[in-house]
């Protein structure tokens, strides 16, 4: 099965959204991200891109923001973004750099989902990355309740990628000629 079958299928399969649904695309140019946007649109998805600008990598940062714009051009869809003084909310509140992004992150999304841009937020969350999770909720001594990983679908945020691993999702780039932003 090819992996636009595998993604109709699993967003089938487990409920996520359905086909009249505008969905929130959470791209940051990376390859899952970009892979997520070619899923949706083959799959006739309506979305907007939402790309947050964190600020924290000089010129990369810009150079992921005009990525991601072109990105929607090349789609024919709406791009939000947001720039956050992730810095400052990182002092202020006193949480890691990691912790900041993802509540700046997810924060803006709710709002943009309360202001009736979408119906979902859609993250490229994939199966390799859904490993790692439950692994480190394990080697952080969560309790039993705790030992799990992301779910396909958490209040406004699904997740269609999670069936996905990072090679198949590399070998559909590949073979779609897809290009996306590494990080340095």
């Amino acid at each position: 099965m090819d992996l636009v079958s595998a993604f109709q299928e699993y967003i089938s399969k487990e409920g996520l959204f359905s086909p009249r649904d505008r969905l929130l695309l959470a791209v940051s140019g990376g390859l899952d991200s970009v892979v997520l946007c070619d899923l949706c649109k083959r799959s006739g998805y309506d979305f907007v891109i939402a790309h947050c600008n964190f600020g924290l990598r000089g010129a990369e940062s810009q150079r992921d923001e005009a990525f991601v714009r072109e990105l929607g051009g090349r789609y024919g869809c709406e791009v939000v973004v947001r720039h956050f003084d992730t810095a400052a909310y990182v002092v202020e509140r006193k949480v890691s750099v990691q912790v900041a992004a993802r509540e700046l992150r997810y924060a803006w999304f709710g709002e943009l989902v309360a202001g009736g841009v979408a119906q979902h937020v859609v993250t490229a969350h994939q199966l390799d990355d859904n490993i790692e999770t439950l692994l480190m909720n394990f080697f952080k001594g969560t309790g039993i309740a705790g030992l799990r990983a992301m779910l396909p679908k958490q209040g406004l945020v699904v997740r269609p990628l999670l069936f996905a691993s990072r090679e198949a999702i590399r070998q559909y780039a590949s073979e779609c000629g897809l290009a996306w932003v590494e990080d340095s």
